[in-house]
């Protein structure tokens, strides 16, 4: 059977079951919700109509309503009332946000790491050896910033009932709105329009604009046709060692595991070493460890032992293959400089970014730290 070349061959360790909610994504719907949901349950307040407590009503401003509003400059009931006091929102537009946020780049991500899960649970075994159990990892494609305006309109019947609508607005000003539960955007409230409307043989009107300017971001549910939300299992750790004793006397069988070891030292304590630690910035495509030194290779694994991909590259938690970056060992300084190819697009042998003084660069591999 041939197999189409365009097409993406899935592989078996990324089919992970996945909640559904981990997969939904952040859509322009999302963002209107959680506006309007802070405005009804925290901003909006309460007003006195007829000696009884009422609750400002919030409405989406769909196009019918809009034009109703535009024409009227109210907005009636089915038995052709006008809703008074009322709060009618809409989304007029959506801007990009270039200032200082990185665009969505469906190679760059951040990881979100569950603690619990429900197939690797605690168990006595591995409290005895001190094992660490594997956790859920969502690595989350980063999301475009954008900046959405709304405007709002409210009517009311008296300048009191306004007054405090507008000064619950102005106190909710630059903060985050949403559920403590779910999404939360910044929203900025400028300035606010107060007109009053008092015609003939027609209702008083308080009449209030205002502008609303969200930060947000999106985030779509797939981007060419991959999903933007990837689950991984951390793997465990394992290290190779030889046990050996050396302390139960002049036995035969001491003296065989004494010249096990002897025998193979210098492989045993070189299969024995791995170090970790966090890499320094030294310019856009050069990370550098300090105070470290490279141990020398057996001359049994002279020729196996592949000294290229000695080390285990992370930059902000993505794992970097070693055919992007050489790296160099300073014996003055003791001290290993990673080059990194920088060059864009992205491929096999490029990175396809620069690297950021605030990226988190973590480095594992065959090195030993110098205290």
């Amino acid at each position: 059977m041939s197999i189409d070349p365009l097409k993406r061959i899935p592989k078996r360790e990324e089919q992970l079951k996945t909640e559904p909610k981990n997969h939904k994504g952040i859509k322009l719907y999302d963002i209107d919700l959680a506006i309007a949901e802070h405005m009804i349950d925290t901003v909006m307040p309460t007003v006195e109509v007829m000696g009884e407590k009422v609750k400002v009503p919030v409405v989406y401003g769909n196009p019918e309503r809009w034009k109703a509003i535009k024409k009227d400059g109210y907005l009636r009931d089915r038995n052709g009332q006008i809703q008074i006091p009322l709060c009618v929102f809409k989304r007029n537009s959506v801007a990009r946000d270039d200032s200082g946020a990185i665009s969505m780049n469906r190679n760059l991500f951040y990881t979100a790491v569950s603690q619990y899960s429900k197939k690797h649970k605690y168990d006595r075994f591995s409290q005895m050896t001190s094992a660490r159990r594997p956790v859920d990892m969502y690595n989350v494609t980063i999301p475009d910033y954008v900046t959405i305006t709304y405007e709002v309109n409210v009517w009311t019947d008296f300048t009191e009932h306004m007054n405090k609508i507008v000064e619950a607005f102005q106190y909710a000003t630059d903060e985050y709105w949403g559920d403590k539960n779910g999404f939360k955007f910044r929203v900025k409230i400028d300035s606010f329009d107060n007109t009053t409307e008092v015609g003939e043989s027609t209702q008083r009107i308080v009449r209030t604009t205002f502008t609303m300017l969200v930060d947000a971001y999106l985030l779509p549910e797939k981007f060419d046709n991959e999903s933007t939300t990837r689950k991984e299992i951390s793997p465990k750790k394992i290290v190779w060692a030889a046990e050996t004793d050396l302390t139960r006397g002049a036995t035969t069988q001491s003296v065989l595991n004494q010249k096990l070891y002897n025998e193979y030292a210098d492989i045993i304590d070189f299969m024995s070493i791995r170090g970790s630690a966090q890499g320094i910035y030294v310019d856009s495509q050069t990370i550098k460890l300090e105070n470290v030194e490279l141990p020398k290779l057996p001359p049994e694994l002279v020729g196996t032992f592949n000294v290229d991909d000695w080390f285990r590259v992370y930059i902000n938690g993505v794992y970097i293959p070693n055919t992007k970056y050489t790296y160099t060992y300073d014996y003055s300084t003791k001290e290993i400089y990673f080059v990194f190819n920088t060059n864009s697009p992205a491929s096999s042998t490029q990175l396809g970014y620069i690297i950021e003084s605030t990226d988190e660069v973590g480095i594992t591999g065959k090195f030993i730290e110098l205290w």
